[in-house]
């Protein structure tokens, strides 16, 4: 298979639910009207910002037929098909094909985990050809599953192996395996960046695609800093990525993920709760939230 490789920013949408918890893919169209205004390359549909492990396969294939739909051929669309069970995750898979998306993504469960990085590329190579999708195939990588495994280890591993590999989501601070990661197997895999926190550093380290979720609300603030790394105007890197950081510690006081949605208002979009066991926020909550990053994004830079 022939690599292409990714470049520019992929956004994690948020799945929206009524206040009931049930989807509400009314509102998809204008998650993805937003990402198209603001430049973004694509979507990573049901991931861990789209709480796809929390939904049902009759759910996620609603998500993705409704973002498929939304998105006009206009927006790149990967679907994350990692599943308790290979056959849910061939059910995805075959769906995955069937709307025309460009890749789909696996994550192991957290419960059976693989021992080591031979297992994992087991388990990738028969997830990857789980229902016959035929489509470019990206491990994801996140500390979420605490599965510390050496990454350029598992490509090594995997190179030959596992055909439709294109690379990986890499969501993880260690930018030392990251690098090696880029350069394994003769640099020839894809491997998106997945931390928001640490944008500027894997820009600089070699990074040219990346898939986050603060995208969806704040993708202008990323593309200035990329724009700040062609003119090595590091200064105002800094300056734009203490916003980031800033950002990120107002997700992480309020719990994460249902932060993450709360922001949304900021797009006039009503994303609504997280599933259990995700912390619920109150609407006033919500409000707050987003009125606090609305702030971090219009102050003035120090």
């Amino acid at each position: 298979m022939t690599i292409e490789k990714i470049s520019g920013l992929i956004a994690a949408p948020f799945t929206p639910f009524k206040e009931d918890g049930a989807l509400n893919c009314d509102l998809i169209p204008a998650q993805a009207a937003a990402l198209i205004a603001d430049g973004v390359t694509g979507a990573y549909i049901c991931g861990t910002t789209g709480e796809g492990i929390s939904c049902s396969v009759a759910e996620r294939i609603a998500v993705m037929e409704a973002w498929q739909a939304a998105a006009g051929g206009k927006l790149r669309l990967m679907a994350h098909t990692g599943a308790a069970s290979l056959t849910d995750i061939a059910t995805l898979n075959r769906k995955a094909a069937e709307l025309g998306y460009s890749a789909i993504s696996v994550t192991p469960t957290t419960f059976f985990r693989p021992a080591n990085e031979a297992a994992l590329v087991e388990y990738c190579a028969a997830a990857a050809r789980a229902g016959n999708p035929e489509l470019p195939f990206y491990y994801y990588h996140t500390m979420n599953a605490r599965l510390e495994l050496s990454m350029p280890r598992f490509l090594e591993l995997a190179d030959g192996r596992i055909p439709q590999l294109a690379g990986i989501k890499f969501n993880h601070h260690n930018l030392y395996e990251y690098q090696n990661c880029l350069a394994a197997c003769g640099g020839r895999y894809d491997i998106l960046y997945g931390v928001d926190e640490f944008f500027a550093p894997a820009l600089l380290a070699g990074a040219g695609g990346f898939i986050g979720s603060t995208y969806n609300y704040s993708a202008p603030l990323y593309f200035e800093i990329i724009r700040a790394v062609k003119r090595s105007d590091y200064a105002r890197v800094r300056a734009l990525m203490r916003k980031v950081c800033r950002g990120v510690d107002l997700l992480n006081a309020w719990g994460g993920l249902p932060a993450g949605k709360a922001m949304m208002r900021l797009r006039g979009i009503e994303c609504g709760p997280a599933r259990l066991p995700l912390r619920q926020l109150s609407p006033e909550e919500r409000d707050l939230i987003a009125r606090s990053m609305r702030d971090i994004l219009t102050e003035p830079l120090d």
